[in-house]
């Protein structure tokens, strides 16, 4: 939401709180307004007096008050997302169950099978989790195995009962792609149905109702969903509310990414309490994992999360696995790496961009290559900025190697579509199933000027038939979660405003350097690199006292 925008709506929201009176009271419910449109869910605050204040005001509830805003504890909320919030929380810890049946032995036989007999193999201890768990939540960054546990996990479920149904989501279609590239049906005859949250949740073709709800809840023995931290908090509440009791959840993802576009950060909240384990929980894993660490501060969320440490793509010399490491930590290490797998240098050159896809140009250059064959080589490389507008941006990036391609006579002048234009949808299609954020390439059709946009699932549709799309050699870092490319290029903006400030951010750094399997090339004034080092993205919410063994939900 743009400033004006988001001044309008301040306005608007406080005439329907009839303007309040009191200068703090008024300057505390704007604070909350901007902070609920920069997509926090609440406002904390830190003056008693101030929340005594609150208090007294008929628009400002208790939280079992219907009231336009909820204050819980030293938190203001607008009243949706307090109640969106504790019910997700109420949700989610509601699951956190042992199943009702276990058999140690079968399992430690079937779990050594499967990760071998060592003791302290965290994938090992997952699996035991989301086979003795109704809900099982696994972290970890890039390469740590959470795509292959869970295929074992599969196996053994299945192996346990062969007539279980199983579903598998992804926030976007990208990520839904990827994860069924990567996890073959259980029978091994095909490929993984892997759909988007919005496709399993069945959303209409208003845009704005779902077929599944609580009155009308997915049929699923087990749910699998890939990229949690890309949901916010109203998708979590909905896809929540339309599980029936008896569905097991697993969710995968890495909380230290960038959190979700829309409000919240749920899946760091989630994970944000004591990584320990109960002694319940201890004694059955202790046999078949060997020591496990126990909780010093349990929560609701004990013995539902696993988090894998390992990893399996980067060596321990890796430039790219170091890099991710020092992001997380904070360190400001914009050094170059010996094995050439990262590489710090000033402003790119715009004639020199599209040189990050020597194949895809080699195959332009040829002529009638195949969609299919484009699509592999276009998706070998990717820019990431930090931002759509400024110098430079998506736009502005994408627009220079538009006009390269132009010069190499690969692309007309003023032609919107040409053989081999990547597309990137930016507007949810549910007459076509195109959802913001696939990725498809543009191909000429033979003996004819019109052109036709394939998509990896092998969909196709006229290239006058699309919705909303852009031309995506560069993507901001946002829309480039759950996907993952050989070789990345990070652009920062050089520019400083109140927009680019709030955009550096270390979760920006570490999801732009962990899409990269192969190399990391990194364009970045040096003060550029140390403010997004230095700040976080992190978001105010109050799930985690929603989470406390002493907190509102007991």
């Amino acid at each position: 939401m743009n400033e004006a925008a988001g001044q309008w709506f301040e306005e608007h929201f406080l005439n329907l709180l009839g303007q309040p009176t009191v200068p703090e009271v008024r300057r505390t419910i704007r604070q909350l307004i901007r902070a609920t449109i920069n997509r926090h869910s609440c406002l904390p605050l830190n003056d008693p007096a101030l929340i005594e204040l609150l208090k007294q005001q008929p628009t400002i509830g208790e939280p079992d008050d219907a009231t336009p805003l909820i204050l819980s504890g030293d938190k203001l909320y607008l009243s949706r997302f307090f109640h969106c919030e504790r019910e997700v929380a109420a949700m989610i810890t509601s699951r956190n169950r042992p199943v009702s049946a276990i058999d140690p032995d079968s399992i430690s036989n079937r779990l050594n099978r499967e990760f071998g007999s060592e003791t302290g193999n965290r994938q090992k201890l997952a699996a035991l989790l989301a086979l003795t768990r109704c809900l099982t939540i696994i972290t970890g960054g890039p390469g740590t195995g959470k795509t292959s546990t869970v295929l074992k996990i599969l196996k053994v479920l299945l192996e346990q009962e062969p007539s279980m149904e199983i579903k598998l989501a992804a926030p976007t279609g990208k990520a839904a792609m990827l994860l069924s590239q990567s996890i073959d049906s259980p029978s091994g005859q095909a490929k993984a149905d892997v759909r988007t949250l919005h496709r399993l949740l069945g959303m209409h073709r208003d845009g704005r109702s779902y077929r599944h709800g609580p009155d009308n809840p997915i049929s699923a023995d087990l749910l699998i969903v890939d990229e949690a931290s890309m949901i916010d908090l109203p998708m979590m509440h909905r896809l929540l509310s339309a599980l029936p009791d008896r569905t097991h959840l697993l969710l995968l993802g890495d909380p230290r990414q960038l959190p979700s576009v829309d409000t919240g950060n749920v899946l760091a909240d989630l994970c944000a309490g004591d990584a320990g384990f109960s002694t319940d929980f201890a004694a059955i894993a202790e046999p078949i994992i060997g020591e496990v660490e126990i909780a010093s501060e349990p929560n609701k969320l004990t013995d539902a999360i696993c988090e894998l440490k390992q990893s399996y793509r980067f060596s321990p010399d890796s430039g790219v696995g170091r890099l991710a490491e020092n992001i997380e930590r904070g360190i400001d290490d914009a050094i170059s790496a010996t094995d050439g797998s990262v590489t710090f240098s000033s402003a790119p050159k715009e004639e020199q961009l599209l040189d990050n896809w020597p194949g895809y140009l080699s195959c332009l250059q040829r002529g009638n290559t195949s969609a299919e064959v484009l699509l592999d080589v276009f998706e070998q490389a990717r820019i990431l900025c930090s931002r759509r507008g400024g110098s430079p941006g998506v736009e502005s990036i994408n627009a220079a190697i538009e006009s390269r391609l132009e010069k190499l006579e690969l692309k007309k002048t003023d032609q919107n579509f040409y053989h081999g234009r990547p597309v990137l949808i930016t507007r949810n299609d549910y007459n076509l199933e195109l959802f913001n954020g696939d990725i498809g390439i543009s191909v000429r059709l033979a003996e004819s000027d019109q052109h036709m946009v394939v998509f990896p699932d092998g969909r196709q549709y006229l290239a006058s038939r699309l919705p909303e799309h852009e031309t995506c050699f560069a993507m901001t870092v946002h829309k480039a979660q759950g996907s993952e490319f050989d070789r990345v290029v990070l652009i920062l903006t050089e520019e400083t405003n109140a927009e680019s400030e709030t955009l550096m951010s270390r979760e920006l750094l570490y999801t732009a350097a962990t899409r990269a399997k192969q190399s990391i090339l990194i364009y970045s004034p040096a003060d550029r690199w140390r403010t997004a080092i230095s700040s976080s993205a992190s978001r105010a919410s109050g799930m985690t006292a929603f989470l406390e063994l002493d907190g509102p939900l007991d």
